[in-house]
Protein backbone atom coordinates (compact mmCIF):
# COMPACT_ATOMS: atom_id res chain seq x y z
CA UNK A 1 0.00 0.00 0.00
CA UNK A 2 1.77 3.35 -0.93
CA UNK A 3 -0.65 5.35 0.89
CA UNK A 4 -1.86 5.82 4.56
CA UNK A 5 -4.96 5.16 6.26
CA UNK A 6 -6.07 7.33 9.20
CA UNK A 7 -9.16 7.91 11.36
CA UNK A 8 -10.45 11.29 10.29
CA UNK A 9 -10.08 14.37 12.75
CA UNK A 10 -11.68 18.03 12.54
CA UNK A 11 -8.45 19.03 10.88
CA UNK A 12 -9.87 17.03 7.30
CA UNK A 13 -13.49 18.52 7.13
CA UNK A 14 -11.93 21.15 4.84
CA UNK A 15 -10.25 18.10 2.55
CA UNK A 16 -13.40 15.82 2.77
CA UNK A 17 -15.53 18.44 1.91
CA UNK A 18 -13.64 19.08 -1.03
CA UNK A 19 -13.61 15.87 -2.06
CA UNK A 20 -17.15 15.34 -1.81
CA UNK A 21 -17.62 18.83 -4.19
CA UNK A 22 -15.50 17.64 -6.45
CA UNK A 23 -17.41 14.51 -7.38
CA UNK A 24 -20.98 15.74 -6.90
CA UNK A 25 -20.86 19.23 -7.51
CA UNK A 26 -23.23 21.29 -6.10
CA UNK A 27 -25.07 17.85 -4.93
CA UNK A 28 -22.87 17.39 -2.53
CA UNK A 29 -22.89 17.81 1.74
CA UNK A 30 -23.08 21.34 2.54
CA UNK A 31 -20.60 22.19 5.55
CA UNK A 32 -23.95 22.44 7.71
CA UNK A 33 -25.09 19.35 6.56
CA UNK A 34 -22.23 17.32 6.99
CA UNK A 35 -21.68 18.70 10.35
CA UNK A 36 -25.16 17.43 11.04
CA UNK A 37 -24.97 14.08 9.49
CA UNK A 38 -21.98 12.83 11.07
CA UNK A 39 -21.26 14.58 14.34
CA UNK A 40 -24.93 14.67 15.77
CA UNK A 41 -25.96 10.98 14.66
CA UNK A 42 -27.49 9.35 17.91
CA UNK A 43 -25.97 6.15 17.03
CA UNK A 44 -22.40 7.57 15.93
CA UNK A 45 -20.19 7.63 12.80
CA UNK A 46 -16.78 5.82 12.09
CA UNK A 47 -14.93 8.01 9.08
CA UNK A 48 -11.54 7.94 7.67
CA UNK A 49 -9.13 9.11 5.21
CA UNK A 50 -6.60 8.27 2.97
CA UNK A 51 -3.17 10.02 2.85
CA UNK A 52 -0.20 10.12 0.32
CA UNK A 53 3.01 12.05 1.71
CA UNK A 54 0.35 14.33 3.82
CA UNK A 55 -2.31 15.25 1.16
CA UNK A 56 -5.62 14.27 1.78
CA UNK A 57 -6.89 11.55 -1.75
CA UNK A 58 -9.57 9.39 -0.23
CA UNK A 59 -12.29 9.57 2.01
CA UNK A 60 -15.53 7.60 3.15
CA UNK A 61 -17.46 6.67 6.10
CA UNK A 62 -19.81 4.33 7.98
CA UNK A 63 -22.80 5.92 9.46
CA UNK A 64 -24.19 3.61 12.23
CA UNK A 65 -28.02 3.06 13.28
CA UNK A 66 -30.04 1.16 15.70
CA UNK A 67 -31.83 -1.38 13.06
CA UNK A 68 -34.62 -4.10 14.09
CA UNK A 69 -32.72 -7.30 12.30
CA UNK A 70 -34.35 -10.75 12.62
CA UNK A 71 -36.77 -9.60 15.63
CA UNK A 72 -34.31 -7.93 17.80
CA UNK A 73 -32.62 -4.70 18.14
CA UNK A 74 -28.96 -4.43 16.28
CA UNK A 75 -26.40 -1.90 15.66
CA UNK A 76 -25.47 -1.93 12.08
CA UNK A 77 -23.79 0.57 9.44
CA UNK A 78 -24.32 1.61 6.14
CA UNK A 79 -21.40 2.86 4.00
CA UNK A 80 -21.62 6.26 3.03
CA UNK A 81 -20.28 9.61 1.30
CA UNK A 82 -17.12 8.17 0.03
CA UNK A 83 -14.65 8.94 -2.75
CA UNK A 84 -11.02 9.12 -4.31
CA UNK A 85 -9.31 12.28 -5.80
CA UNK A 86 -9.51 11.68 -9.93
CA UNK A 87 -5.70 11.26 -10.02
CA UNK A 88 -5.47 9.29 -6.88
CA UNK A 89 -7.99 6.19 -8.46
CA UNK A 90 -7.21 2.90 -9.25
CA UNK A 91 -5.08 2.59 -6.10
CA UNK A 92 -7.70 0.76 -4.21
CA UNK A 93 -8.24 3.74 -1.80
CA UNK A 94 -11.81 2.64 -1.82
CA UNK A 95 -11.25 -1.11 -0.91
CA UNK A 96 -8.73 -0.52 1.49
CA UNK A 97 -10.80 2.77 3.46
CA UNK A 98 -14.07 0.27 3.34
CA UNK A 99 -12.00 -2.85 4.99
CA UNK A 100 -10.83 -0.47 7.97
CA UNK A 101 -14.30 0.68 8.84
CA UNK A 102 -16.14 -2.73 8.38
CA UNK A 103 -13.05 -4.03 11.11
CA UNK A 104 -13.59 -1.28 13.35
CA UNK A 105 -17.41 -1.69 13.05
CA UNK A 106 -17.34 -5.62 13.61
CA UNK A 107 -15.07 -4.60 16.67
CA UNK A 108 -17.86 -2.97 18.14
CA UNK A 109 -20.13 -5.52 17.30
CA UNK A 110 -21.61 -4.19 14.28
CA UNK A 111 -23.89 -6.34 12.97
CA UNK A 112 -23.94 -5.68 9.41
CA UNK A 113 -22.88 -3.30 6.73
CA UNK A 114 -24.96 -2.23 4.54
CA UNK A 115 -25.14 0.13 1.58
CA UNK A 116 -27.24 1.85 -1.48
CA UNK A 117 -24.46 1.48 -4.25
CA UNK A 118 -23.39 4.01 -6.66
CA UNK A 119 -22.45 2.24 -9.91
CA UNK A 120 -18.95 2.77 -9.74
CA UNK A 121 -18.99 0.97 -5.90
CA UNK A 122 -21.10 -1.79 -7.32
CA UNK A 123 -18.51 -4.09 -8.54
CA UNK A 124 -15.58 -3.47 -5.62
CA UNK A 125 -18.43 -4.16 -3.26
CA UNK A 126 -19.49 -7.25 -4.94
CA UNK A 127 -16.21 -8.05 -6.02
CA UNK A 128 -12.84 -7.63 -3.78
CA UNK A 129 -14.88 -6.74 -0.64
CA UNK A 130 -17.25 -9.95 -0.78
CA UNK A 131 -20.82 -8.39 -0.61
CA UNK A 132 -24.12 -10.05 -1.11
CA UNK A 133 -26.41 -8.21 -3.40
CA UNK A 134 -30.09 -8.00 -1.82
CA UNK A 135 -32.40 -5.96 -3.72
CA UNK A 136 -33.43 -3.14 -6.01
CA UNK A 137 -35.87 -0.78 -5.22
CA UNK A 138 -37.89 0.66 -8.10
CA UNK A 139 -38.26 4.92 -7.53
CA UNK A 140 -41.52 5.84 -8.25
CA UNK A 141 -42.39 9.41 -9.10
CA UNK A 142 -45.38 11.87 -9.73
CA UNK A 143 -45.17 14.60 -12.28
CA UNK A 144 -46.54 17.76 -12.10
CA UNK A 145 -47.61 17.18 -8.30
CA UNK A 146 -50.87 19.20 -7.27
CA UNK A 147 -53.83 18.75 -5.19
CA UNK A 148 -53.41 16.86 -2.21
CA UNK A 149 -55.27 17.18 0.90
CA UNK A 150 -53.66 19.02 4.15
CA UNK A 151 -52.92 17.59 7.38
CA UNK A 152 -51.30 18.16 10.70
CA UNK A 153 -47.87 19.33 11.08
CA UNK A 154 -45.17 18.00 13.52
CA UNK A 155 -42.95 20.22 14.86
CA UNK A 156 -41.39 17.37 17.06
CA UNK A 157 -41.73 13.64 17.53
CA UNK A 158 -42.95 12.28 20.74
CA UNK A 159 -42.48 8.49 19.81
CA UNK A 160 -41.00 6.60 22.96
CA UNK A 161 -40.94 3.32 21.13
CA UNK A 162 -39.80 1.96 16.88
CA UNK A 163 -42.79 3.83 15.11
CA UNK A 164 -42.35 1.10 12.44
CA UNK A 165 -42.61 -1.92 14.78
CA UNK A 166 -44.70 -4.29 12.66
CA UNK A 167 -42.07 -3.36 9.48
CA UNK A 168 -39.46 -6.05 8.71
CA UNK A 169 -35.88 -5.76 9.15
CA UNK A 170 -35.66 -1.86 9.40
CA UNK A 171 -34.08 1.44 10.94
CA UNK A 172 -35.58 1.83 14.19
CA UNK A 173 -37.61 5.06 13.85
CA UNK A 174 -38.15 6.26 17.42
CA UNK A 175 -38.39 10.54 18.71
CA UNK A 176 -34.28 10.39 18.88
CA UNK A 177 -33.73 9.34 15.15
CA UNK A 178 -36.38 11.02 13.69
CA UNK A 179 -36.23 14.47 15.34
CA UNK A 180 -32.28 14.11 14.44
CA UNK A 181 -33.01 12.80 10.87
CA UNK A 182 -35.68 15.22 9.67
CA UNK A 183 -36.90 17.65 11.82
CA UNK A 184 -32.83 18.78 13.20
CA UNK A 185 -32.02 18.86 9.68
CA UNK A 186 -30.82 21.92 7.72
CA UNK A 187 -32.16 19.65 4.48
CA UNK A 188 -35.55 21.01 3.45
CA UNK A 189 -38.05 18.68 5.47
CA UNK A 190 -41.49 18.79 6.63
CA UNK A 191 -43.73 16.06 8.87
CA UNK A 192 -46.85 15.59 8.93
CA UNK A 193 -49.27 13.70 11.01
CA UNK A 194 -52.81 11.82 10.71
CA UNK A 195 -54.34 9.11 12.92
CA UNK A 196 -52.29 6.27 12.79
CA UNK A 197 -49.09 7.80 11.13
CA UNK A 198 -46.88 9.93 9.91
CA UNK A 199 -44.75 11.29 6.79
CA UNK A 200 -42.03 13.25 6.14
CA UNK A 201 -41.94 15.37 2.80
CA UNK A 202 -38.61 16.99 1.67
CA UNK A 203 -37.37 19.25 -1.34
CA UNK A 204 -34.29 19.91 -2.85
CA UNK A 205 -33.06 20.75 -5.99
CA UNK A 206 -31.32 17.36 -7.84
CA UNK A 207 -29.40 17.66 -10.74
CA UNK A 208 -30.56 20.89 -11.42
CA UNK A 209 -34.50 20.60 -11.13
CA UNK A 210 -36.61 21.45 -8.26
CA UNK A 211 -37.83 17.99 -6.74
CA UNK A 212 -39.91 16.56 -3.75
CA UNK A 213 -39.68 13.31 -2.04
CA UNK A 214 -41.42 11.52 0.39
CA UNK A 215 -38.51 11.00 2.52
CA UNK A 216 -40.60 8.61 4.85
CA UNK A 217 -44.00 7.32 5.39
CA UNK A 218 -45.41 5.12 8.03
CA UNK A 219 -48.98 4.54 8.31
CA UNK A 220 -52.21 4.77 6.16
CA UNK A 221 -50.69 5.19 2.63
CA UNK A 222 -53.04 7.36 0.86
CA UNK A 223 -53.69 10.26 3.32
CA UNK A 224 -50.04 10.49 4.32
CA UNK A 225 -49.75 10.51 0.09
CA UNK A 226 -52.62 13.32 -0.12
CA UNK A 227 -50.63 15.19 2.45
CA UNK A 228 -47.51 15.19 1.07
CA UNK A 229 -48.81 16.07 -2.31
CA UNK A 230 -50.64 18.89 -0.10
CA UNK A 231 -47.01 20.41 1.03
CA UNK A 232 -45.55 20.21 -2.46
CA UNK A 233 -44.00 23.45 -3.47
CA UNK A 234 -45.44 25.75 -6.62
CA UNK A 235 -42.56 24.84 -9.23
CA UNK A 236 -41.43 22.09 -8.27
CA UNK A 237 -41.76 19.12 -11.52
CA UNK A 238 -41.45 16.12 -9.37
CA UNK A 239 -42.01 14.15 -6.36
CA UNK A 240 -40.23 10.98 -5.80
CA UNK A 241 -40.90 7.91 -3.32
CA UNK A 242 -40.16 3.97 -3.04
CA UNK A 243 -43.34 2.25 -2.39
CA UNK A 244 -43.00 -0.52 0.48
CA UNK A 245 -44.16 -4.11 -1.08
CA UNK A 246 -47.88 -4.38 -1.55
CA UNK A 247 -48.12 -0.25 -1.63
CA UNK A 248 -48.36 0.01 -4.94
CA UNK A 249 -51.79 0.94 -5.60
CA UNK A 250 -52.55 3.46 -3.39
CA UNK A 251 -49.37 5.13 -5.41
CA UNK A 252 -51.06 4.31 -8.63
CA UNK A 253 -54.16 6.17 -7.21
CA UNK A 254 -51.98 9.35 -6.12
CA UNK A 255 -50.67 9.65 -9.68
CA UNK A 256 -47.44 7.81 -8.81
CA UNK A 257 -45.57 5.79 -11.58
CA UNK A 258 -42.42 3.83 -11.65
CA UNK A 259 -39.26 5.28 -13.43
CA UNK A 260 -36.59 3.27 -14.61
CA UNK A 261 -34.01 4.53 -11.39
CA UNK A 262 -33.50 2.14 -8.69
CA UNK A 263 -32.17 1.62 -5.27
CA UNK A 264 -29.26 -0.90 -5.55
CA UNK A 265 -29.12 -2.39 -2.30
CA UNK A 266 -26.08 -4.68 -0.75
CA UNK A 267 -24.74 -5.77 2.51
CA UNK A 268 -22.89 -8.20 4.06
CA UNK A 269 -22.15 -9.85 7.44
CA UNK A 270 -20.05 -8.54 10.01
CA UNK A 271 -20.89 -9.57 14.11
CA UNK A 272 -24.25 -10.91 13.08
CA UNK A 273 -25.97 -12.22 10.10
CA UNK A 274 -26.87 -11.16 6.86
CA UNK A 275 -30.65 -11.81 5.74
CA UNK A 276 -30.01 -12.15 1.42
CA UNK A 277 -34.14 -12.22 1.32
CA UNK A 278 -35.39 -8.86 -0.42
CA UNK A 279 -38.35 -9.92 1.40
CA UNK A 280 -36.84 -9.49 4.54
CA UNK A 281 -36.01 -5.52 4.35
CA UNK A 282 -38.10 -2.60 4.50
CA UNK A 283 -36.52 1.16 3.65
CA UNK A 284 -37.46 4.67 2.34
CA UNK A 285 -36.01 7.28 0.72
CA UNK A 286 -35.42 9.02 3.62
CA UNK A 287 -32.83 6.08 4.77
CA UNK A 288 -30.60 7.04 1.79
CA UNK A 289 -27.76 9.17 2.48
CA UNK A 290 -28.66 11.20 -0.69
CA UNK A 291 -32.05 12.12 -0.10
Amino acid sequence: MDYELASYGPAQRDDYLRLLHDAWGDDALSGDEFDWWFARNPAGSLMSVARDDGRVIGVASHSLYRMVLGGEERTASFSVHATTDPAARGRGIFVGLERKHEQEAEARGVAVVLAFASAPTVPLFLGPLGWTEISRYRIWARPLPFGGKAAEAVGAFDHTADAAADWPNHILRDAAYLNWRYLESPRDYAAYRVPGGYAVLGHKRHRGRDVALVADLVGPVRPLLRACLAGVRPGTRLVFAVPARGQEPAYVSCGFVPTPRTLHFMGKALAGRLDSDARAWRFTLGDTDFF
